[in-house]
C-alpha cells in the first residue's frame, strides 16, 4: 500500500488524523476512524491505517519502556520517538497528495 492510491478519500481528514496522532498517538486516530469509517470506504481504509500506525508505535514504545531496565529501551525509546514523528510528517504529506501511506513496521491490528 506504500505509495498506492486505493480509491479517492477525504485527504483533509486523513491528514488531520496523522496530525492528531502527534498529540494523542492512538486515541485520536481511532476516534476519527470510528466516526468516519462508514461514510466512505476509501477514507475508512486510510484512517484504519493511521489508527494501526498509532497503535503499533504505542505498543513499541511500551516494550521499549519495559526493556529500559536492561538499558535496551534507553536506546530504542528515542529512536522510536523520532521515527514516530517523522512518519507522521510523511503520512500527512502523502495524505495531502492523495496517497495512503502505511509507515514501516505498522502492524495490521484493526481489520
Amino acid at each position: 500500500m506504500n505509495g498506492e492510491e486505493k480509491g479517492v478519500f477525504d485527504k483533509s481528514i486523513v491528514m488531520v488524523s496523522f496530525l492528531v496522532a502527534a498529540f494523542t498517538a492512538v486515541i485520536g486516530p481511532i476516534i476519527l476512524w470510528v466516526l468516519k469509517k462508514d461514510e466512505d470506504e476509501a477514507t475508512g481504509e486510510a484512517l484504519r491505517v493511521v489508527a494501526n500506525f498509532g497503535l503499533s508505535y504505542t505498543i513499541y514504545m511500551f516494550v521499549a519502556w519495559l526493556t529500559s531496565f536492561i538499558l535496551i529501551g534507553l536506546i530504542l525509546g528515542p529512536i522510536l520517538t523520532i521515527a514516530f514523528y517523522v512518519f507522521i510528517v510523511i503520512g500527512a504529506i502523502k495524505a495531502n497528495e492523495g496517497e495512503i501511506y502505511k509507515p514501516p513496521f505498522t502492524l495490521d491490528i484493526i481489520k
